[in-house]
C-alpha cells in the first residue's frame, strides 16, 4: 500500500512524442488521456460558492410570487367602480355637471320664446349689397312691405340649417300675407364673400324655391358696415379659421323703421353642427310670423 500524503495525490501526465506532437499541429486533434481524466475527477466547488446560489434560487422564488401576484392582479382595479363622490359634511351623491342651456320651454308665450323686444323706431341703417344674380339690393327696393332681416353664413356651416326652417315656416304660416313680407339674410362669413348664383344658405335648405327670401353677399368693407350698424359681431380663428357671430333677428316695418328684435337659438354640438327640436322650430316660427304680421298692419 502506498503511504498516505497530506495534499492531493499527482499523477503522471502523458507525454507526447515528437510524431505525436507534430500530428496535432498538423490536424488541429490533439490526444486526450480519458483515463488520465477520470481518475483526476471534478474541481472542487468552494461552500461559499454553494451558499449563494441558493441563495439567488430562494430570492428568484420570492420575486417570482410577487411578480405573479401583481401581474395577476393588473387590470383588476379597473373593473371596480370608483364610490360616487359626495359633498364635504353629506351624504348626499354631488351632482353631475350642468348640461349647456338649451332653447327655452316651448310652453312660454310667443314672444318670450323668440326673445321678442320692442325697439325705438329709429331708422334702420342702409343696406347695400348684391343678390345672387349680382344685383343691387337695399331697404328702398321693398317700398310698403315687412323686412325680416337675419345673418347666416353663405356655407350654411353655423345657425344656418336651423333659421332656414323657421324661415320657411313662417313664410307658410303668413298664409295671404306673404306678399307683404320679405325675409332678407346678409352673409355673415367674412371668409366667403364671393357672390354666387347658388349659396349653400339657399340650396341647401330649400330657401331658394321662396320668391321673397332674398340672400344678399358683397365685399367685406360693405359687410362690416352692416354689421356694425345692427350689432353683429364676427370673429374669425387665427388657427382653426372658424367663424363665429352673434345672432340677431330684426324686424322693419314697411317704412324703414326698426320695430322689433328676436334673438335666434340652437343647440351645438361638438361638431360644430347646430340643430333644434321640430317643436321649437314650429314655435319660433310662429313667433316670426305674428311678429312680422304684426307689422302689416290690419286684423291677423
Amino acid at each position: 500500500m502506498a503511504p498516505p500524503t497530506d495534499g492531493p495525490i499527482a499523477h503522471p501526465q502523458a507525454h507526447l512524442s515528437p510524431e505525436d506532437r507534430a500530428t496535432a499541429f498538423a490536424t488541429g486533434k490533439v490526444p486526450i488521456d480519458r483515463g488520465a481524466a477520470l481518475r483526476a475527477g471534478s474541481v472542487p466547488v468552494p461552500r461559499k460558492f454553494i451558499h449563494w446560489i441558493i441563495a439567488g434560487f430562494a430570492v428568484l422564488a420570492v420575486g417570482g410570487v410577487l411578480v405573479e401576484h401583481f401581474i395577476g392582479n393588473a387590470g383588476v382595479s379597473a373593473l371596480i367602480a370608483t364610490p360616487p363622490t359626495t359633498l364635504a359634511g353629506t351624504s348626499i351623491t354631488a351632482p353631475p355637471a350642468p348640461a349647456p342651456p338649451s332653447a327655452p320651454p316651448v310652453s312660454s308665450s310667443l314672444n318670450a320664446f323668440i326673445g321678442l323686444s320692442q325697439l325705438a323706431g329709429n331708422r334702420a341703417p342702409a343696406i347695400s349689397l348684391q343678390d345672387p344674380n349680382g344685383n343691387l339690393w337695399t331697404l328702398a327696393y321693398a317700398p310698403g312691405k315687412v323686412t325680416v332681416l337675419a345673418f347666416f353664413n353663405s356655407a350654411c356651416d353655423d345657425i344656418c340649417p336651423v333659421l332656414a326652417k323657421e324661415i320657411a315656416q313662417a313664410d307658410q304660416l303668413l298664409g295671404p300675407r306673404i306678399a307683404a313680407v320679405d325675409f332678407v339674410i346678409v352673409n355673415s362669413d367674412p371668409l366667403q364673400t364671393s357672390v354666387a348664383p347658388s349659396p349653400p344658405a339657399l340650396t341647401q335648405t330649400g330657401l331658394a324655391n321662396l320668391a321673397n327670401v332674398t340672400f344678399l353677399n358683397g365685399p367685406v368693407t360693405d359687410l362690416n358696415r352692416i354689421w356694425t350698424g345692427y350689432g353683429i359681431t364676427i370673429a374669425v380663428g387665427k388657427k382653426t379659421r372658424v367663424v363665429t357671430h352673434s345672432d340677431i333677428m330684426y324686424f322693419i316695418d314697411p317704412s324703414g323703421r326698426l320695430k322689433l328684435r328676436a334673438t335666434p337659438f340652437a343647440n351645438e354640438d361638438h361638431f360644430g353642427i347646430y340643430t333644434l327640436s321640430p317643436d321649437s322650430i314650429q314655435k319660433f316660427a310662429q313667433g316670426m310670423a305674428h311678429a312680422a304680421e304684426s307689422l302689416v298692419g290690419g286684423p291677423s
